[in-house]
């Protein structure tokens, strides 16, 4: 078989309608679950060499992702893995679809008020707080993978128990169970550049901690309209070993000190998503 595309249909189940995204490590279909009658978001990864102990330790870490329940988190409903050729398997992730924009898209039209990051911040990190409860550790907190719920504005900065979250916490595709057995090689270094954590830019060890620094970057990036670290790949991820990124006193006492705290070199510095949750 080769690999899937737009027409085929994955697990006799889910037809894949058209693109939604695609990058490095996956491509993200809209589909049709033709079982329940619903549109569903499909991110199918590239075919790799799958041995069956392996194939087994994948699908045990999405059972476990996939009992995540939080109303700021886009939810897993499906997982599993098609044959290609040759020994080959396409893993895939079927997850509710939410129809509006990335953070990434409103961004780059302009930045967003301290109210509206204070909002999209609070949410984020209590969604973090289910999540690391579970002994899961995002890895990719990122303007890309936080999905606005509201159309294209986060104008809502009150949603109350009727309305739901404004925005969805997106793609756990390289998310780490604790305790699991690793599925990368030691050393190995995951996430996007712009957002790494000092210990993830240097291969290391990854906690809860490593998601508040990812999300205070991202929440600093949203106030100021541009990223905290500039250059190349290996510039970006060398530059935040050397220092703290560059916090505006102008944003006023409450955020510099929010923000500070959570983008501190040493993980067992920064706070907790509950904390940060609270204090946004």
């Amino acid at each position: 078989m080769v690999p899937s595309s737009i027409g085929d249909s994955l697990g006799g189940r889910y037809r894949l309608t058209g693109v939604l995204g695609s990058g490095g490590m996956a491509t993200v279909y809209r589909a049709r679950d033709e079982l329940l009658g619903r549109d569903v978001a499909v991110k199918l990864f590239p075919p790799v060499p799958l041995d069956a102990d392996e194939l087994g330790r994948h699908r045990a870490e999405v059972m476990v992702l996939a009992m995540l329940t939080h109303p700021g988190l886009v939810t897993l409903y499906d997982a599993g893995a098609t044959p290609t050729d040759a020994g080959m398997h396409e893993s895939y992730l079927v997850m509710e679809l939410v129809e509006g924009p990335s953070l990434a898209a409103h961004l780059a039209r302009g930045s967003l008020g301290t109210d509206q990051a204070a909002l999209l911040g609070s949410q984020i990190a209590d969604a973090l707080v289910t999540v690391h409860t579970a002994g899961i550790v995002h890895r990719d907190i990122k303007p890309a993978n936080i999905l606005l719920v509201d159309g294209d504005s986060l104008d809502r900065i009150a949603p109350g128990p009727s309305t739901g979250p404004a925005v969805k916490l997106a793609d756990f595709g390289i998310a780490r169970v604790a305790g699991a057995e690793r599925l990368t090689a030691t050393g190995t270094t995951l996430g996007t550049a712009s957002y790494l954590s000092p210990e993830q830019a240097v291969g290391g060890a990854v906690d809860a901690a490593t998601d508040v620094y990812a999300l205070g970057l991202v929440l600093l990036e949203s106030i100021t309209g541009a990223p905290a670290f500039t250059g190349t790949v290996a510039e970006i991820a060398v530059a935040r070993l050397h220092r703290s990124p560059d916090v505006p006193p102008a944003l006023g006492p409450a955020w510099t000190e929010v923000l500070t705290a959570m983008t501190e070199r040493e993980p067992d510095l920064r706070p907790t998503t509950r904390d940060v949750a609270d204090a946004l």
